[in-house]
């Protein structure tokens, strides 16, 4: 479900308020408090009022501007509210109650307000989907490590440094307690120009290890974490950047925790043995080259999700994906860029092309932007999702599934990742 809401701003004005509230009167939960303030911080405050009392509250730089028109759409995830600021990816707020409960949407404060509309699905289309979907995860963000990291697990993560990043932190903790072990402390200070590493053991911090800071503000990053029998190595951006050995168990990691000045999108741990030159786990295959081609594991079957991550080079035309079995293509994708967008779907059977499949509701796709692409297969169908979106379904002209073994992505496009 999506709420629309419309309105200016006066040149007066201190700030206005959206609560998505349990009741209309004072008291009750309040899941989601949205609280642009132009006084003190001219900051936009995000909050939850939960059993008499307010929680920590989350803070972004303010998107409105006095005597101005905007329009905010609050899209319902299962993650969180997904907010849009006059058509611009703003922040996701992740549900701390279950956004069921809400009963009541109450705007207050210092604005004109022109509309206020709740729709049963939300308004994809062009209006918002025009390109990917940016989740900002809430920070301090607290990844959970079951069973603690081991030699061949990875961690991957993504995201970008915001303009006035001072720094930000990745702590792989022995427990979510403030105080409790870190064996791996890896911090960027852009103030300095330098990245940090080290050892939290025993409420006392190890010898600093500093390198040459490698990130930059207002840029898209990723990193991964490679966890080896002797040391974490790391990569930045899909170089390798350091080593870093362990000075305590890795398997005593039970908590990965994200801190400071970031936009976090993603962070993901995969487990697996170490498959070739160490940068390679299952189910994950990080940055392989292109054009890639990979078996399937086990071959593809009902209720299996392939993810691949990537981004699309500014100078882009076209890239495809390809679900072969043998010389057969059941599914063929092609993604274009240029001239035209268009993201076509066929399958080339006994010889020859089928009908051509072109409609969509939106097409995310586009050059110098990274994305985020599912591929859930069952008995009848595919289904895609772009940036965790619905995206398009394609029904089965191949009937034995089980026989496409084989992966193929060619074209303008670098891969961060492939996830059977």
């Amino acid at each position: 479900m999506a709420v629309y809401v419309q309105g200016s701003v006066p040149k007066d004005s201190n700030g206005f308020g959206v609560d998505f509230a349990f009741a209309k009167y004072q008291g009750p939960d309040i899941p989601f408090h949205f609280n642009p303030r132009f006084s003190w911080w001219n900051k936009v405050v995000l909050n939850s009022f939960e059993s008499g009392r307010w929680r920590k509250e989350e803070k972004r730089k303010m998107p409105f501007r006095k005597g101005e028109h905007f329009k905010v759409i609050f899209m319902v995830t299962e993650a969180g509210y997904q907010i849009l600021v006059n058509r611009k990816k703003f922040y996701v707020f992740r549900h701390r109650i279950p956004p069921q409960s809400v009963r009541f949407i109450k705007v207050f404060g210092n604005l004109e307000l022109q509309s206020l509309n709740v729709t049963a699905e939300p308004m994809i289309g062009n209006l918002i989907m025009t390109s990917p979907e940016i989740y900002h995860l809430a920070l301090p963000y607290d990844q959970t490590v079951l069973g603690g990291l081991h030699p061949g697990m990875t961690i991957y993560m993504n995201g970008t440094v915001p303009e006035e990043s001072d720094s930000f932190s990745v702590d792989f903790a022995c427990c979510q307690h403030r105080r409790a072990d870190i064996p791996l402390h890896f911090n960027p200070r852009l103030f300095q120009e330098t990245l940090v590493l080290n050892t939290y053991q025993s409420h006392r911090w190890g010898k600093e290890e500093k390198l040459q800071n490698p990130f930059q503000k207002g840029e898209h990053f990723e990193i991964i974490f490679i966890v080896n029998e002797a040391e974490y190595q790391i990569l930045v951006n899909g170089n390798p950047f350091c080593n870093y050995s362990h000075r305590f168990p890795p398997q005593g990691v039970q908590l990965i925790r994200v801190d400071g000045d970031v936009d976090l999108q993603s962070l993901n741990v995969t487990g697996g043995p170490k498959m070739g030159n160490t940068i390679m786990t299952s189910p994950a295959i990080y940055h392989p080259p292109v054009p890639y081609t990979g078996d399937i594991p086990g071959g593809l079957g009902a209720e299996r999700t392939i993810t691949v991550r990537g981004s699309i080079p500014k100078n882009a035309k076209r890239f495809e994906i390809n679900f072969m079995a043998g010389q057969e293509i059941p599914l063929h994708i092609n993604l274009r860029m240029k001239p035209w967008r268009a993201v076509v779907r066929n399958s080339f059977l006994n010889g020859i092309w089928g009908n051509e499949e072109r409609n969509l509701t939106f097409n995310p796709f586009q050059p110098g932007l990274y994305f985020k692409l599912s591929i859930h297969c069952d008995n009848h169908e595919f289904k895609f999702y772009a940036n965790d979106q619905p995206f398009f379904n394609y029904t089965h002209r191949y009937v034995p599934i089980k026989h496409i073994r084989t992966l193929e992505i060619d074209g303008d496009v670098t891969l961060s990742y492939i996830k059977y």
